[in-house]
């Protein structure tokens, strides 16, 4: 589809809708969940219809984790840090430190989010995308996890019409 957003673009779309921040932030702190990931899942389903397996999205966490363990999460840790101390931080002399981390940050998770677009699961477009964007959440999180999967859909649904529908 010549129209298809790329990853990030995507992303950060569906990120900004209501809602969606916080029940990624859910998925991620309390359901230990890659929120790049999570994404990707939905972008391959709503944006190339792609019922993903357990193997792809396995293959796809492998491909990612150990960026994301050595320089996401790192990165992340030290923004969190610098946002609720120890001294100095949080002051003023250390905001403009915590808003350059957060760049570099978010750079990472672009550079992570590059490595999924790359999957091979991206070459292998579907017919039913709504279907497929559920179903790929679904493949990422634990019973009950509704909440993150409805805001998620619905999200997509409201910025991708021709996606979610």
């Amino acid at each position: 589809m010549a129209d298809t957003p790329t990853l990030w673009t995507f992303s950060l779309t569906v990120y900004a809708h209501p809602g969606v921040a916080e029940a990624c932030l859910h998925a991620q702190d309390a359901l230990g969940q890659d929120v790049n990931l999570l994404l990707w899942a939905a972008w391959v389903g709503a944006a190339h219809g792609h019922g993903l397996s357990g193997g792809e999205v396995a293959a796809a966490r492998a491909a990612v984790a150990p960026w994301s363990e050595s320089v996401v999460l790192p990165l992340r840790a030290l923004r969190r840090g610098l946002k609720a101390g120890p001294p100095p931080a949080p002051s003023p002399a250390t905001d403009a430190l915590r808003e350059r981390v957060k760049a570099l940050e978010l750079e990472a998770e672009r550079i992570e989010q590059d490595v999924l677009s790359a999957h091979p699961a991206v070459l292998r477009p579907g017919p039913v995308r709504a279907a497929a964007l559920r179903a790929n959440v679904g493949l990422l999180l634990p019973p009950g996890a509704d909440m993150v999967t409805d805001r998620l859909c619905a999200a997509v649904g409201e910025a991708f019409p021709g996606m979610a529908g």
